[in-house]
């Protein structure tokens, strides 16, 4: 086996990068990711107490989500109504492993509690 080597002459040139202004993007319009989240739960909530779906694992198959996941978007239906409309109405956007460290208390006032001192941090 014979090996063939091959020599090119290869040329960069450089030049100085003008420096472009970009300007800032609009900040987004609409409802925060997790509050089509917390939307969300609350209309699967609201189609398996009608019997339009069998139950959260249904309602995982059909959204081509994980059981898990699907879990995690329902708890956020438990959540103290004053966090739900703080983040309904976009005063706050905390993201899920925050809100996961609240839904370990079950009284609401325990979780207006965690919640707030997140914000505080």
């Amino acid at each position: 086996m014979t090996s063939t080597t091959v020599k090119m002459k290869v040329s960069f040139r450089t030049c100085q990068r003008q420096d472009v202004q970009v300007e800032p993007r609009p900040k987004a319009t609409g409802p925060t990711a997790i509050a089509r989240r917390l939307a969300l739960a609350h209309h699967v909530e609201a189609l398996i107490a009608n019997g339009a779906l069998a139950g959260l694992a249904d309602a995982a198959k059909r959204l081509g989500i994980t059981r898990a996941r699907m879990t995690q978007i329902a708890d956020l239906a438990l959540l103290a109504p004053q966090i739900q409309s703080a983040i309904a109405l976009g005063e706050v956007s905390p993201n899920d492993r925050q809100l996961r460290e609240v839904l370990k208390h079950a009284d609401w006032s325990e979780q207006r509690r965690v919640h707030v001192s997140q914000l505080s941090r």
